[in-house]
């Protein structure tokens, strides 16, 4: 049930898709940022091929996420590097 809530959440707003690799690409704008679906995000969890990051604040991360994302606040943007390896990145907002 609080999958399909956040899952909710996350129609509202934009989903990004970060492909993990050891090169840093520079984004000049938003318009720049990879995006999939919720229907692809849904189906890489599933997979197990994905890994959910909410880089929400702590409090709202607290009062309900998808279940398994990790978090990672902007400050905390040092964490990227331990997310694991080969998964896609998905990165939330809201």
């Amino acid at each position: 049930m609080k999958l399909l809530i956040a899952l909710a959440l996350l129609l509202g707003s934009s989903i990004l898709a970060l492909g993990q690799s050891t090169e840093t690409k520079k984004i000049a704008s938003d318009s720049d940022v990879p995006r999939i679906t919720i229907e692809d995000a849904k189906k890489a969890l599933d997979e197990g091929n994905a890994v959910f990051v909410d880089s929400r604040s702590v409090e709202a991360y607290k009062e309900e996420h998808i279940k398994g994302a990790v978090i990672i606040e902007g400050a905390e943007s040092n964490r990227f590097s331990k997310l694991p390896k080969g998964k896609k990145i998905i990165v939330y907002c809201s």
